[in-house]
């Protein structure tokens, strides 16, 4: 993975200076946050579809996340951060709709799935 440096202030152990993979879309205008609760996320993937009686309804976010100081629940490789959001009733055409953007959404999930899987050198904790 590779890497850069960043300074943070933390509320804990005041500014540090880490370490920013490559893949990180930076922490410019965060505050300070605890040591443990530094987390690097990377781009985010979105997917949805539009409706005719919901307007457009975004349902899937994804992007890869690292926290490495986290002290309850460490994660010592990248992680896949997914959130699904749809509570609907649909017409039948805004339900084909909708199975389209699942789809959609569910190959940008395997090639977010891929870019983590790569990035922790192929191989789980």
């Amino acid at each position: 993975m590779s890497a850069r440096t960043v300074t943070l202030q933390t509320i804990d152990h005041g500014e540090i200076t880490v370490l920013e993979p490559g893949w990180c879309e930076g922490h410019a205008g965060e505050p300070p946050v605890y040591r443990a609760d530094i987390t690097h996320n990377g781009r985010h993937v979105r997917a949805g579809a539009a409706t005719q009686g919901h307007g457009y309804v975004d349902f899937m976010n994804a992007y890869i996340s690292h926290a490495p100081y986290g002290e309850s629940q460490p994660e010592p490789y990248p992680v896949v951060s997914l959130h699904l959001d749809l509570d609907l009733d649909v017409t039948p055409d805004d339900g084909v709709k909708l199975a389209r953007g699942l789809r959609v959404a569910a190959a940008r999930i395997e090639r977010v799935v891929a870019e983590a899987e790569r990035l922790r050198g192929g191989g789980r904790p």
